[in-house]
């Protein structure tokens, strides 16, 4: 099991890019937290802002809702940015729940990656 284990950490440090190097300096585990917080907080000024303020704040300003779309896919590749780079940094420093993490995290770009789609489809429609 451990070997098993082991071998998906290295396919895993492959796919977010993680180099050996990398994993020898070891950031701490401080800024990988930092990173976790920082893409959940992205994720939640997404929310906030596509089904709380821009829907009600854009007509208020006399804005077309269109206005909120390029908004929204920044925010989104901001989050999914940041999601990535918290991924790179629970590996590279051997996080103890970064698998955990990664459910999450997978959860959450397969949404982002969703909205993106959506919005984008928004962006065509006439």
């Amino acid at each position: 099991m451990n070997a098993q284990l082991n071998r998906a950490d290295t396919i895993m440090a492959r796919l977010l890019l993680v180099s050996a190097d990398a994993v020898a300096r070891k950031p701490s585990a401080r800024r990988a937290e930092n990173a976790l917080t920082l893409s959940l907080m992205f994720s939640g000024i997404r929310c906030l802002l596509q089904y709380a303020l821009l829907p009600f704040l854009l007509p208020l300003l006399g804005l077309a809702a269109d206005v909120a779309v390029p908004i929204l896919l920044l925010i989104n590749l901001l989050a999914m940015v940041s999601i990535f780079f918290s991924l790179r940094r629970f590996w590279t420093i051997g996080y103890a729940h970064r698998w955990r993490y990664l459910v999450v995290a997978a959860t959450a770009l397969v949404l982002l990656v969703a909205f993106t789609i959506y919005d984008i489809m928004q962006l065509s429609v006439p």
